[in-house]
């Protein structure tokens, strides 16, 4: 819409100079009236090429037809200077649509020689010469190059924001797309983390409670057969099956609350707070959880393994260590987690990890952490550090 607005201003520009130059002598020659009849239908045909250019890319044989035709009005209006105007129109197109360096340099090496000729030819003619009219006109013909040029350059900033913006929207949509699928697939990812965790959950349910009921029947087939000859004995295996007993329900109670908790996605402190709960309802144990640091920063799957580190140790901290109180303290950094669970219990000579220990450690080397046992006299401490960026594991060692 600009250039072809500029392109018939430019039109009218040529026909009204070249009406101007028709009326600019008293009585006209033949010669004359035909040369501007000529000038001015080259000048709407050559409109007509520049018009007709596809995406404005710029052929030169339509501006050197101007230059012809500029020219031509030397020769038969040697009198007026006008023709450096049309000249100056002719720059405005050509540094408009020019784009090769080329091109330009060429046209204004031959504006200079066809300026040097008409000069030549003027002060031939007529025996006068102006130098501060051809001035005027030469700093016209400067100043329109100019305003071309930079015409052109806002045109083609023009056209590149307007592609980038293209680009930018086309990114954002990809990005877009990509944020949904990444969002679909860490769902996905939960769901699995979530149904493998159950499955974890059942196993350890099957191991622990199926051999604490296998225990339990066998005490209770030895109390049956121990009830006449060794009524003491019989009741005191009775009493063991009944500490079997609740230990066993303890566990089932806590795995289905685990269970239920990972369904309803709770977050981690909540769970945490949940578990620690039920631990004091049941078995009077006092506790306390402190949190530092950024939760969200912990994934889902290090969540569930450290709340089965901390089930595990609370539970041990009761049943082998005979603990009344214990703390769980929780420290998220930028590059990894720290947990810790430390009791008052009796704590133990020699630390030798069992089925519940390995079990804490091989969920904590999943995801390349470390954890440390430490007994003493103040109680057992258990503590285990997960990355959460770098996940490094070293298999043998020099």
């Amino acid at each position: 819409m600009k250039l072809t607005f500029l392109s018939s201003l430019r039109l009218v520009m040529f026909m009204m100079i070249s009406y101007i130059y028709y009326t600019s002598v008293g009585t006209h020659t033949t010669a004359q009236l035909i040369y501007v009849f000529i000038a001015g239908i080259g000048f709407i045909v050559n409109h007509l090429l520049l018009v007709s250019t596809r995406e404005h890319t710029y052929y030169p044989l339509p501006l050197a037809l101007d230059f012809v035709l500029i020219t031509g009005f030397v020769f038969f209006y040697p009198d007026s200077a006008l023709y450096l105007i049309l000249f100056g129109v002719n720059a405005v197109t050509l540094f408009l649509f020019t784009e090769d360096k080329r091109i330009l340099l060429g046209f204004t090496f031959a504006f200079f020689i066809i300026w040097a000729l008409c000069l030549f030819y003027i002060y031939r003619v007529t025996g006068t010469f102006s130098v501060m009219e051809n001035l005027i006109n030469f700093s016209l013909i400067v100043f329109e190059a100019v305003v071309g040029r930079l015409i052109h350059k806002l045109l083609r900033a023009q056209a590149k924001i307007e592609t980038q913006y293209g680009e930018l929207q086309e990114t954002h949509t990809a990005l877009t797309s990509a944020h949904e699928q990444l969002h679909h697939y860490a769902s996905q990812v939960e769901e699995l983390t979530l149904v493998r965790e159950r499955n974890r959950i059942s196993g350890e349910i099957h191991d622990t409670v199926g051999h604490k009921m296998t225990a339990l029947l066998v005490q209770l087939q030895v109390a049956r057969e121990l009830l006449e000859a060794r009524p003491e004995t019989s009741k005191q295996k009775i009493q063991l099956c009944e500490g079997l007993a609740r230990e066993t329900l303890q566990e089932i109670r806590l795995s289905v609350r685990t269970l239920k908790d990972d369904d309803q996605l709770q977050s981690f402190v909540t769970t945490v707070r949940k578990l620690l709960e039920d631990y004091q309802v049941m078995t009077g144990l006092t506790s306390s959880f402190s949190v530092k640091g950024d939760v969200s920063n912990i994934p889902i799957s290090v969540q569930l393994d450290l709340t089965r580190v901390i089930q595990e140790s609370i539970t041990n901290a009761v049943r082998h260590g005979q603990a009344k109180e214990c703390s769980v303290r929780l420290e998220i950094f930028e590059t990894k987690v720290e947990i810790s669970i430390q009791d008052d219990g009796t704590g133990a000579g020699e630390v030798n990890p069992g089925f519940g220990l390995k079990h804490m450690r091989d969920r904590i080397h999943e995801h390349g952490g470390a954890t440390v046992f430490e007994s003493s006299k103040e109680g057992f401490l258990v503590k285990a550090t997960v990355p959460l960026i770098e996940v490094k594991w070293q298999m043998g060692g020099i």
